[in-house]
């Protein structure tokens, strides 16, 4: 198990206001990284398993096509930005802090355009990696639950 998920490590009634706040920030970057690195996983699936259904020609795949070509296309385009949108998201992140580290006369303070990427970051790409995967999973799952409850296969 990984140190500090759960809090593990310390009864919660003997850490001060600030260390319980630190462990809890600690807990919140490693659920961070995971969901990041799932959606990342998530999206690149999409777009596989989209193209390998779009341009097989097993029966299960012809028919898949034939009842949900939109569904299936939208999934694998929802891989790509979920793909895309977790590239830009951290490309965003080392540009603001970059930005911050190189601010001298401001104390290495986020300023200007840095707090522009940030905003970016934190408050566009950041959900838009974790919606992308659920619309896309949801989509491919309509469109599969289509063929299957058809009878079609």
């Amino acid at each position: 198990m990984m140190a500090g998920v759960g809090l593990a490590g310390g009864n919660m009634t003997e850490l001060t206001p600030a260390q319980r706040r630190a462990k809890l920030r600690d807990n919140q970057d490693y659920f961070s990284s995971k969901i990041s690195e799932l959606a990342r996983y998530i999206g690149f699936g999409l777009v596989a398993v989209s193209f390998g259904l779009l341009s097989s020609d097993s029966i299960f795949a012809k028919t898949l096509v034939a009842e949900s070509t939109n569904p299936l296309i939208w999934a694998g385009l929802l891989g790509a930005v979920t793909v895309l949108a977790d590239y830009v998201h951290l490309l965003l992140g080392w540009l603001s802090n970059s930005q911050a580290a190189n601010n001298k006369s401001g104390d290495f303070k986020l300023a200007g355009i840095g707090k522009l990427f940030r905003f970016l970051q934190d408050r566009i790409f950041f959900y838009l990696k974790q919606l992308a995967p659920l619309g896309g999973a949801i989509l491919l799952v309509i469109a599969i639950t289509k063929v299957v409850s058809g009878g079609h296969v």
